[in-house]
């Protein structure tokens, strides 16, 4: 008989999940590389985490296979985002924070994880959403239907 690889399941993440959410987005800064900023942004995180998990206006989603966790997502609702404050509704998603551990990756979990983003953003009578991608990053955004657009960065 064939081992199968257990399926993953989805949950929304909780202020008990705190330790947990902060431990795999250090990995997730550590994977991006070593920068200036990344001292600046893992030494914040427990204070950012802490507002997420307590919004209105965020949900952090987790995955897990076999009990473990292995990814997390975060969905915000932004309300002043300069491109969208002359529309109607000035509100969009934010997908920030979306991370699968190296061993699960290429299984679909980031796909099922966006669109557990996308679906909350829906409920919330959200019309678009927008995100940042890291460079490996895009071409999977890519294939989940996100374009480029207009915005560029400088540091200054």
């Amino acid at each position: 008989m064939y081992a199968t690889a257990l399926e993953p399941s989805f949950r929304v993440a909780t202020t008990a999940d705190h330790a947990l959410v902060v431990r795999m987005l250090e990995e997730l800064v550590d994977e991006l590389g070593p920068s200036e900023m990344a001292y600046k942004v893992k030494r914040r995180l427990p204070d950012d985490i802490t507002l997420a998990l307590r919004s209105a206006y965020v949900r952090v989603f987790i995955v897990e296979v076999d009990g473990n966790p292995v990814g997390l997502s975060r969905a915000d609702v932004l309300t002043t985002d300069p491109i969208f404050r002359l529309r109607d509704d000035n509100r969009c998603g934010y997908v920030d924070q979306m991370y699968v551990r190296p061993g699960h990756r290429d299984r679909g979990i980031g796909s099922q994880l966006l669109r557990l983003c996308e679906d909350w953003f829906r409920e919330q009578g959200i019309g678009h959403t927008l995100l940042h991608a890291a460079p490996k990053a895009v071409r999977f955004y890519g294939r989940e239907g996100y374009q480029a657009n207009r915005e560029m960065f400088k540091r200054l």
